[in-house]
């Protein structure tokens, strides 16, 4: 039986990559073979021993309701956050969270969201989305009817916007947010990823439809049809296609242009063809797609008519997404930033109608703000009638207990226990420091 233990699985993963390298790069001399064998195996070499890392825990803000936000969104925010099962809006949000929602929405501000790893970053710029959706429907609904790009979110790699994908289709996706969209603003959003992988480049003919997509869609249909509660936990996790596929492959007899078209109940457009007439509100591509899209005359409707809604209303903006924005540095980063300069005036606008938002884990160091909002700015371009604000996260504060002290001697104890088992163990744990309970008395966590 397999064991699913610390060690097993750091050894798994290194038996593996050795295995993948040996497998790349064959030698045939068996003493050679043997060498490079026991080189790959020496500890750092292409692994290290593993680590366990606490992660931090943030603090909570209030509940939607209680938020400066305007009622519209308070109503449509408390309702997403009832549903169950969850669509990944939660009755109580964390603070940055909180705060990155107000100051996008009603101060009006850009923003750069440097949190840790695991705090919700894609929440806080899913949200203010999501938000911006609602109050134009709500204000302007004859401008919400309009089909534009009104959000782009850029990833340095396809493998990002992929991961992405699947969080539009838990939020967006879920028919509860898209029919409260349609009985409260005439329509629902829709969502697309744009990237080498969205089938298929090229003119649409019937032989690229057969070859491209008839597969792919057939099998999603066959799994709905034969393994039903698979398909239950692809949609649970965000797998499966966002539409009616029954819908999306059935067409008049012996009219091929009639097959995979947009329904009116589709929340998701899946090809390349289906973004080409209908821009999505949420478009998901890397900067590399970005680049062709701009230049290319089969994406140019895109482009036409996201420009016309911008010119329909000043109030219309467009929401530019920038994850792991620490990636656009030197060379990329100069590449993007003038892309970005380059979007800006193919549709026609100002920097000021640019909304911006960049997220990282890593983005300048913890007690500095001024080198992530100026890299901000070199990045997008400065702002004339707004500014960019600095979003941290805000770290759970824990009481001490009067008598923590008094533990001291239990973790000492359990310390010297622990030293016993790691000499049979190779695997070594990062010391977490607590009031009153040094590094060397104990390797982990005091009990609560």
């Amino acid at each position: 039986m397999m064991e699913f233990t610390i060690n097993s699985v750091s050894a798994r993963l290194h038996q593996k990559l050795r295995e993948y390298i040996e497998a790349q790069y064959p030698i045939s001399h068996p003493s050679l073979l043997l060498e490079r064998r026991e080189l790959l195996d020496s500890p750092g070499v292409i692994s290290k021993e593993p680590y366990i890392e606490a992660t931090p825990v943030y603090e909570l803000g209030p509940a939607y309701e209680q938020m400066n936000l305007p009622a519209h969104c308070k109503e449509a925010m408390t309702y997403f956050s009832e549903l169950s099962p969850s669509v990944g809006i939660y009755k109580r949000p964390y603070v940055h969270q909180q705060e990155a929602l107000e100051s996008f929405l009603v101060d009006g501000h850009d923003l750069v969201v440097a949190t840790g790893t695991g705090s919700g970053k894609t929440e806080s710029f899913l949200h203010p989305i999501l938000n911006s959706l609602i109050d134009e429907g709500f204000n302007r609904r004859e401008q919400f009817q309009i089909h534009a790009v009104r959000a782009l979110i850029l990833y340095p790699m396809n493998a990002l916007v992929s991961d992405q994908i699947t969080r539009l289709r838990q939020l967006f996706g879920d028919e509860r947010v898209s029919k409260y969209f349609r009985d409260h603003f005439g329509r629902h959003p829709l969502f697309g990823m744009y990237t080498s992988r969205t089938p298929y480049p090229g003119e649409r003919t019937k032989e690229k439809d057969d070859y491209q997509l008839k597969e792919i869609i057939d099998y999603y249909l066959d799994i709905e049809k034969n393994r039903p509660q698979l398909a239950l936990e692809m949609k649970k996790r965000g797998k499966w296609i966002a539409k009616n596929l029954t819908n999306f492959r059935s067409g008049k007899k012996g009219d091929w242009k009639s097959r995979y078209l947009t329904s009116p109940d589709d929340r998701e457009l899946f090809t390349r063809h289906e973004m080409q007439t209908t821009p999505p509100d949420i478009l998901v591509t890397n900067y590399s797609m970005l680049e062709y899209m701009l230049m290319r005359p089969i994406e140019r409707p895109i482009w036409e008519k996201t420009r016309q809604w911008l010119a329909e209303d000043e109030a219309n903006t467009l929401i530019l997404v920038l994850d792991e924005a620490h990636m656009y540095r030197g060379t990329s980063g100069a590449e993007v930033a003038l892309l970005i300069r380059r979007l800006q005036a193919r549709l026609g606008i100002t920097r000021d109608r640019l909304r911006c938002i960049l997220t990282s884990a890593s983005l300048g160091a913890e007690d500095d703000n001024s080198a992530a909002i100026e890299f901000a700015e070199q990045l997008t371009g400065k702002l004339k009638k707004r500014s960019f604000k600095l979003i941290k996260g805000v770290k759970e504060k824990r009481k001490v207990r009067k008598n923590w002290h008094d533990r001291r001697g239990l973790c000492i104890r359990l310390a010297r226990q622990r030293a016993v088992y790691q000499s049979h163990s190779s695997v070594r744990y990062i010391a977490v420091e607590s009031p009153g309970c040094s590094k060397a008395a104990w390797m982990g966590r005091c009990p609560t």
